[in-house]
C-alpha cells in the first residue's frame, strides 16, 4: 500500500511539473503573440512615406515626433512592455500621417503660389502692352 501511495504522490508531482512547464511555455508564446509587430511595421512604413513626400521640409517637427515615438516603441518592446510599445507605435503612425498631410498641403500651397506668380506676371505684361502706343507698321508703297 505504501508503494501505491508513493507512486501516486510521484505521479502528482510529475503532473504538476508538466502542467507548470506547459503553462510557462504557453505564457511565452502568448507574450510573443502580443508583440506589436504589425503596429511597429505600419509606423515605420508611414514614416518612410512621409519622408519621401517631403515632410522634412514642411512638417519637420511632426516627423521628428513620429520618429521619437517609434524609438520609444522599440525600447518598450525590448523592455517587454508590449502595451506601451503598441501605444507608442500607434502614436508614431498618427504623427507620420499628420506629417505627410502637412507635406502635401505645403506642396499644394507652394504650387498655388507659383501659379499666382505666373498669373500676376502675365497680367502685368498684358497691361504693359495695352498702355504702349501702337505704332503703325509701314506698308510698302505701291506704284
Amino acid at each position: 500500500m505504501a508503494n501505491l501511495s508513493e507512486d501516486m504522490h510521484m505521479s502528482m508531482g510529475k503532473g504538476f511539473i508538466i502542467a507548470a512547464t506547459i503553462g510557462l511555455l504557453s505564457a511565452g508564446c502568448a507574450s510573443q503573440a502580443d508583440r506589436p509587430t504589425a503596429e511597429i511595421s505600419r509606423a515605420q512604413t508611414l514614416i518612410e512615406q512621409a519622408e519621401k513626400s517631403g515632410a522634412q521640409r514642411y512638417a519637420a517637427a511632426e516627423l521628428d515626433t513620429a520618429r521619437d515615438k517609434l524609438r520609444q516603441a522599440d525600447t518598450a518592446v525590448k523592455d517587454g512592455k508590449n502595451d506601451v510599445a503598441r501605444d507608442r507605435a500607434n502614436e508614431a503612425a498618427a504623427g507620420a500621417e499628420l506629417a505627410a498631410a502637412k507635406a502635401s498641403s505645403g506642396q499644394a500651397r507652394q504650387a498655388a503660389q507659383e501659379v499666382q506668380q505666373s498669373t500676376d506676371t502675365l497680367q502685368s505684361e498684358a497691361q504693359r502692352q495695352q498702355t504702349q502706343p501702337t505704332v503703325p507698321t509701314p506698308t510698302p508703297n505701291q506704284p
